[in-house]
């Protein structure tokens, strides 16, 4: 929403990565689920990769935020999804697994919001040594 109270128009390329969040979190909760599930704990370094990748394309605040919180969200729904063997149907189980993907999207918007900082940090460190 721009300062006069209308809606603006999304930047360019934002639904493609809408898009490629989507389809990433999908992928690699997939992979994390079956043919790279020997790797445990360590699929959330696979995914935190994503998370950088995602994160570090411009765009706005929000659009970052909306970008990265569907890619975790479809990430940890997806990853639930695949893994799922029980004896109950898949449908009884989505609400926890929404539940789970709400977490996975909280975790992915502060590992983007780490990101930032931590690039705005080096940034402002590396222009300040340029005026010195």
């Amino acid at each position: 929403m721009s300062s006069d109270g209308t809606i603006s128009a999304a930047p360019r390329g934002h639904g493609a990565l809408l898009l490629v969040a989507v389809v990433l979190g999908v992928v690699l909760g997939w992979l994390g689920a079956k043919p790279l599930s020997f790797l445990g704990v360590g699929n959330v370094l696979i995914w935190a990769v994503g998370v950088v990748a995602l994160g570090t394309r411009p765009g706005t605040a929000p659009g970052k935020v909306l970008r990265l919180g569907l890619f975790g969200f479809v990430l940890g729904v997806s990853f639930m999804c695949f893994d799922y063997s029980g004896a109950d149907a898949l449908s009884t189980k989505l609400v926890p697994f929404a539940v789970i993907g709400l977490f996975c999207a909280a975790c992915a918007v502060a590992l983007g919001a780490l990101v930032h900082v931590v690039l705005s940090m080096r940034a402002a460190r590396r222009d300040g040594s340029r005026t010195s």
